[in-house]
């Protein structure tokens, strides 16, 4: 059997909502397709510490995480890339001025900071912690991975992104975050010498489209947004109705 290289997203794709709760038939799909021989990753904007902990849980080695920003090879990070400072500041400024909290994660760690503390009532209890210093002062970032701010959807069209990514978490936060998961998958698969036609990609949401149209097989999940299956090269059942399972047994990847 050719050996395929696949890349899952995690939540929605491989488990269940936001829960990295894998049902058992994704479970043993994940086993079988091993077990032939094929290369398994995840591909998430998941910072790259948050990554490591749901690839551990479930046996993964190789991982692009940060939105396409980082890459984890056989366990070990080869290539970790910061937001754009200067311009995430400038963003921060914006959002002070406005009076809308905001944290930031500066480091490779499952953390937030904030100097403001009424962050701490719309950050999400299911995220990372959030340490409030009221001296931390944000202008002297150098490097960091992920700006997070108290916005709704309706509000969105007030704040000036200065052409940063944003990705939304849930209705009260949005993130700054990486969205260009392809160009991490691109760099792995230049690194293992695979061919396009052998790659395949799994996803179910918005910042999932990026991987699709790219010239690798593209799967989206039965509960994926309708933009990733107008893209989609192939539709499964929902993740929670075996769609891993299904799509990897009607290819014969198991």
């Amino acid at each position: 059997m050719q050996r395929k290289y696949f890349f899952f997203d995690i939540d929605g794709t491989l488990a269940t909502g936001l829960t990295t709760i894998m049902p058992e038939s994704a479970k043993r799909c994940i086993a079988r397709l091993r077990e032939n021989g094929h290369f398994t990753a995840l591909a998430t904007g998941r910072l790259q510490a948050s990554a490591a902990q749901v690839a551990a849980r479930y046996g993964f080695t190789h991982f692009v995480a940060d939105g396409g920003y980082s890459l984890t090879l056989d366990g070990k990070i080869i290539e970790m890339r910061s937001l754009p400072a200067a311009d995430c500041i400038s963003l921060i400024d914006r959002l002070v001025l406005q009076d809308i909290p905001w944290a930031v994660s500066v480091g490779n760690e499952r953390l937030c900071l904030t100097s403001d503390e009424r962050f701490l009532s719309v950050a999400p209890a299911d995220y990372f912690p959030v340490k409030v210093d009221p001296l931390f002062d944000y202008h002297g970032m150098k490097r960091l991975y992920k700006v997070y701010m108290a916005c709704t959807p309706e509000n969105e069209d007030q704040i000036d992104f200065g052409g940063l990514p944003t990705v939304r978490y849930n209705r009260d936060v949005l993130f700054i975050e990486p969205t260009e998961k392809q160009q991490g998958i691109r760099r792995m698969l230049d690194i293992l010498g695979a061919a396009d036609e052998d790659a395949i990609v799994f996803g179910d949401g918005t910042n999932d489209v990026c991987m699709f149209g790219q010239g690798w097989f593209s799967v989206a999940m039965g509960n994926a947004c309708d933009a990733l299956k107008a893209k989609a090269d192939y539709i499964t059942d929902a993740v929670d109705q075996d769609g891993l399972w299904n799509a990897c047994k009607h290819f014969g990847w198991i």
